[in-house]
């Protein structure tokens, strides 16, 4: 009698379980032309509802290849603290086919203020990249997004190479996760809550892609003397520490 009620109790843990580690949204890539509205109405949710779960201040202002966390129906789960918010950017788009990751490369911008679009338009239009964003997330520090705040990238959301590390064959790019922190760390720190939302992100693709401690990165630990990215302020050592 005690066998089936365990069994019963195991499965229902699982499902809590399970439920804990999805949400109710689905990453979104805009394209040209796309509007905030358009997007909520394919999903029967409110421009509202996206706009906050995505810190958007102008609804008017979304822009092509941004990528957006959306609800997929009205009474949608949706991640609430910044741990359940990284679960919801990790997850492979459905109908997208998953990449095999083996490393994670951490970057800085080297400038002072930027987020996923400015540095979007950089790559795309100076660049000349025709998948634009050259990395596959990015965090802010407070300039053009709230301290900390993670966005991800097209090539995430596509599951596809990024443009990030430099390397023989352009081995590094086809098996890295690009993480790029906004700021100059020749010059400054990262802020305390840039370093909380990486070693949180850096958690959660290492759990996700078995990805062992010792292939967290810096961009200069590519190819030596190539670059000093992600800058003499930035400690992979203490990173790792966090992990």
């Amino acid at each position: 009698m005690c066998v089936p009620f365990v069994a019963l109790a195991l499965v229902i843990l699982l499902s809590l379980t399970g439920r804990r580690d999805r949400f109710d949204t689905r990453l979104v890539v805009v394209e040209p032309g796309d509007t905030l509205s358009e997007i909520a109405a394919q999903f029967g949710v409110t421009p509202d509802a996206v706009a906050s779960l995505n810190a958007i201040n102008d609804p008017s202002r979304i822009h092509p290849n941004q990528v957006l966390l959306v609800p997929t129906r009205p009474d949608a789960r949706v991640p609430e603290s910044l741990a359940e918010r990284i679960v919801a950017l990790t997850q492979t788009p459905r109908g997208v086919k998953h990449r095999p990751w083996r490393t994670i490369v951490i970057h800085h911008s080297a400038t002072t203020s930027d987020n996923a679009r400015t540095i979007n338009d950089f790559h795309t239009n100076v660049r000349g990249w025709p998948n634009g964003l050259g990395y596959h997330f990015i965090i802010g520090n407070g300039s053009r997004t709230p301290d900390g705040w993670i966005e991800a990238g097209p090539r995430w959301a596509k599951q596809q190479a990024g443009a990030h590390a430099k390397s023989p064959q352009n081995r590094m790019n086809e098996i890295g996760i690009g993480i790029c922190l906004v700021g100059n760390f020749e010059k400054t720190r990262p802020t305390e809550a840039q370093m909380e939302a990486l070693a949180a992100l850096v958690r959660r693709l290492r759990q996700r892609e078995r990805i062992p401690r010792r292939n967290v990165i810096g961009h200069r630990d590519v190819i030596e003397g190539y670059t000093v990215c992600p800058g003499r302020h930035f400690s992979i050592e203490r990173l790792r520490e966090m992990l």
